[in-house]
């Protein structure tokens, strides 16, 4: 049994409706610092919804939603197999970019669309079918770190924008994040606050 036949089996499970996948081979949640590989005879599954009215942005998982999982996968496991499954870790972060508008487009489309365009990039889900974001077809990728410099050529690339004059990336707390914020095990980065 591979981590692509566990992801296939998962999203075929019924009475749920799974945006995303992740299978961590010999990973458990709970070992703390461990990476994948660390935990063998463990396989780790990251669901997360394709809908939750409570938190849009970042969905979660209830308690209903991983227990339908876990029937339709315990018949279909390895016997020695030990199967956890979580939604994600958010990870709170605030974020302010500041942009000089090229001539001939409006500021509040060109700010509209960076908003949309960062909103997008930091997504724990790719609903919005954004074919330009190589590696995160199907959202913010597990292990990556969020990076201010990466978050500014992406605000870059948006049409209209002559200059990016600075990029502020904070913890939910408020403490500045100079070079970047590692992500590890289940993390995924949640939006606070946006500011363009």
């Amino acid at each position: 049994v591979t981590a692509e036949d566990f992801k296939e089996i998962a999203q075929r499970a019924p009475g749920v409706d799974i945006a995303r996948v992740e299978v961590l081979a010999a990973y458990h949640p709970d070992l703390g610092d461990s990476q994948p590989g660390d935990a063998p005879g463990v396989v780790t599954l990251m669901l997360v919804p394709r809908h939750d009215p409570r938190q849009p942005d970042a969905p979660m998982p209830d308690g209903a939603f991983i227990d339908a999982v876990c029937r339709h996968l315990d018949p279909r496991r390895l016997v020695t197999t030990e199967l956890v499954l979580r939604g994600p870790q958010y990870v709170p972060l605030w974020l302010s970019v500041g942009i000089t508008v090229a001539g001939g487009h409006t500021v509040p489309e060109v700010r509209d669309a960076v908003k949309a365009r960062l909103r997008a990039v930091l997504a724990p889900t790719r609903a919005d079918g954004l074919s330009d974001l190589p590696g995160r077809e199907s959202g913010w990728p597990l292990g990556a770190a969020v990076n201010p410099k990466e978050l500014w050529a992406e605000a870059a690339r948006v049409p209209g924008v002559l200059r990016i004059n600075g990029v502020n990336l904070a913890e939910g707390d408020g403490t500045a994040i100079l070079d970047e914020r590692p992500l590890s095990g289940l993390k995924l980065p949640r939006l606070l606050g946006l500011s363009v």
